[in-house]
């Protein structure tokens, strides 16, 4: 799945958007998106001068980004909501991430109740985790 058909899903744009691609998609269940971290991303200027790492709010987004392209599959189009991000409930970053690396981010529903779902990701980088955790998601 490319941008365009993600951005029919999910309403974020460029620069908010954290997927560059859907590489597998079970919708409603589980989703596994890309993002190459542009070297350029403004974010480095400052975090930090000398030692560029991206700022872990960006991973935990893209995990619910992920996890919006995936909840958001599963719902029919007349029936379409906005996938917000309700909890960050437990989130672990394991090693730094710099510019230029891809980003491989893995959703997987664990629980729903009505417009609510809980979510476990994790983003990996060549192979490697660098960050899991769960979210709650709510249907708006």
């Amino acid at each position: 799945m490319e941008q365009s058909q993600i951005e029919e899903i999910i309403p974020h744009r460029a620069p908010s958007l954290w997927i560059d691609r859907i590489e597998e998609l079970e919708p409603g269940i589980r989703c596994v998106a890309t993002k190459v971290v542009a070297p350029d991303h403004p974010a480095f200027a400052g975090h930090f001068p000398g030692r560029p790492v991206l700022p872990g709010v960006f991973l935990i987004e893209a995990v619910a980004q992920t996890a919006g392209v995936m909840l958001g599959s599963a719902v029919e189009r007349e029936l379409e909501a906005t996938p917000l991000l309700a909890a960050v409930n437990r989130f672990k970053f394991l090693r730094p991430v710099g510019p230029g690396q891809e980003l491989r981010i893995e959703t997987r529903k664990l629980t729903e109740a009505g417009r609510l779902a809980c979510v476990v990701g994790e983003v990996r980088v060549a192979g490697e985790k660098v960050a899991h955790g769960e979210l709650s998601v709510a249907s708006a």
